[in-house]
């Protein structure tokens, strides 16, 4: 009978052994309860799959954002040890896929796909004609109205946009709807600012209004030749109503320019603006 009994101690004590042996380190991380819960049912625990939070949007979360989110990148490795991270490859193509369509990006139509021609005169008289601009390899029109708290917070944004990229070809334009805004109003504005860009003045809103524009700085990229809207909303998420950031998550304007000038795909997408409201006298709703 002794014998018996230490024969069967000494089994139990090889099974417990061999047991902790596979559950490695993730044992030590259990509470008391946990282990009482894997003892009663051992076969439900080890086959349940692994927890994670769920997943982003498409588009709309990347490594950048995280950063500045503060998220636990120690909580990250962790369910990898549950659970293998996708290869280093795929992840490339998946935030080249992101680029080539600009983060951040709803579901929204765009309210036009096509930008119709036009001529108009910037704030110092001079003449622009849209359809003649063959040569830019991308447009990027922003809707301006003097004395909008955010587009003068954007300002820095907008000449930082200018400077990296129209010396690659890049035009950029702002366009004036607002009725009250004078060409020397506008002049004055732009110069406190220190801003080059030249604000085409649509004196009786036949520019801006088929746009479907409803803010200012509501910005389009178009597609020089084709004349295509490929992006409409805000330049990035820098500044919203209530908050100002000292740097951009998301570059919306940035990313879909970087694509057309890499000669990517990109499929057209809005973003919901936020600035000072656009009133259009002959708009109807």
């Amino acid at each position: 009978m002794l014998n018996r009994i230490l024969t069967t101690t000494a089994i139990a004590a090889l099974a417990a052994s061999l047991a902790a042996c596979s559950g490695g380190e993730t044992a030590s991380t259990d509470t008391p309860a946990q282990t009482a819960a894997a003892i009663d049912a051992p076969i439900a625990t080890t086959s349940a799959e692994p927890t994670s939070a769920p997943a982003p949007a498409a588009g709309t979360v990347d490594s950048a954002a995280m950063d500045h989110a503060g998220m636990d990148h120690s909580a990250m490795d962790m369910s990898a040890d549950a659970k293998p991270a996708p290869a280093p490859v795929a992840m490339e193509e998946e935030q080249q896929s992101a680029t080539a369509h600009a983060p951040g990006i709803t579901n929204h139509t765009l309210p036009i796909a096509r930008i119709a021609n036009f001529k108009l005169k910037d704030q110092s008289g001079k003449a622009y004609e849209l359809y003649k601009m063959t040569d830019a390899k991308a447009i990027v029109l922003t809707m301006h109205t003097k004395g909008c708290p955010i587009g003068q917070q954007l300002t820095p944004d907008f000449k930082e946009l200018q400077a990296k990229y129209e010396a690659k070809g890049v035009k950029f334009l702002m366009l004036n709807s607002n009725l009250y805004d004078t060409p020397a109003a506008i002049a004055e504005e732009m110069k406190s600012f220190g801003s080059t860009i030249p604000v085409l003045k649509d004196a009786d809103q036949k520019v801006g209004e088929p746009l479907g524009v409803e803010r200012a700085t509501e910005t389009l990229v178009i597609q020089p030749g084709t004349w295509k809207v490929l992006y409409q909303g805000p330049i990035n998420d820098r500044v919203t109503y209530g908050r100002a950031r000292a740097k951009a998550d998301q570059q919306y304007v940035g990313s879909v320019v970087d694509a057309m000038l890499a000669g990517k795909p990109v499929t057209p997408s809005f973003v919901a603006p936020e600035g000072c409201i656009l009133v259009f006298d002959n708009r109807k709703g």
